[in-house]
């Protein structure tokens, strides 16, 4: 089946399938309120998640239970990857606080580049996170041991976005660079979430990252979804 694809997208799908993965946890493992109450972990989801669009010219997502269903599913098997789904996806698994497990995909957008706007394995939390196309998002949690082999380690955090974001050939239209406070939409502006990033690589607060990219092949009409982890 795979025959007629393009080179790239071959040694993309080659190099995926042989991926590893090396864990880190945070030395403070306490869970704060917003992991143990189903509708403080909603709204901080969607506070932070919201406060990042506003500041990137993006309307504010909607929950979707549907969503949050399918990304409640695949959290509790604690295995840090990507679910294959029909859905953009952000994982993260260590972080203390719902909040900060998103603004470390926030954080992401120091380094992405706004005037080529192009995916990057660096930047594909960010790009989906503010995608202007996207209306809205559900999202799950489980608490899990990360002892074994391919484990989350902490809190597994998994958020599922309709319609998906990262189609290659879109980016420039659907992820904006931040717009000054008196033209941003309307919206929460979550405290958490900084106005200014500090200059650094680094997932803030040592926990793990991972990235997802939708490769559109318009000639074949053919998605493809690829997980690429990094330390």
């Amino acid at each position: 089946m795979f025959a007629h694809l393009p080179t790239a997208l071959l040694l993309l799908l080659c190099t995926t399938s042989a991926s590893t993965l090396s864990l880190h946890t945070p030395r403070d493992s306490q869970a704060s309120a917003d992991y143990a109450k189903d509708a403080l972990f909603k709204s901080t989801i969607l506070n932070v998640t919201n406060t990042y669009r506003k500041q990137h010219n993006a309307t504010s997502l909607k929950w979707n239970d549907t969503l949050a269903d399918f990304a409640k599913d695949w959290s509790e098997k604690c295995n840090f990857e990507h679910s294959g789904g029909p859905n953009g996806e952000n994982l993260s698994s260590g972080y203390p606080n719902a909040s900060q497990s998103i603004i470390a995909w926030g954080h992401e957008r120091v380094d992405y580049d706004f005037k080529k706007g192009e995916f990057t394995h660096e930047t594909g939390h960010f790009s989906q996170l503010v995608w202007k196309a996207t209306k809205t998002v559900g999202c799950g949690r489980t608490e899990c041991d990360g002892q074994d082999k391919g484990k989350a380690p902490g809190w597994f955090v998994v958020c599922e976005y309709y319609p998906p974001g990262n189609v290659i050939g879109s980016f420039v239209e659907n992820v904006q660079a931040k717009v000054p406070r008196d033209e941003q939409p309307d919206g929460p502006s979550d405290p958490d979430v900084p106005e200014q990033e500090p200059d650094a690589k680094e997932c803030p607060q040592g926990g793990d990252c991972s990235s997802g990219v939708r490769m559109g092949v318009s000639s074949l009409a053919v998605a493809v979804w690829a997980a690429v982890w990094w330390l």
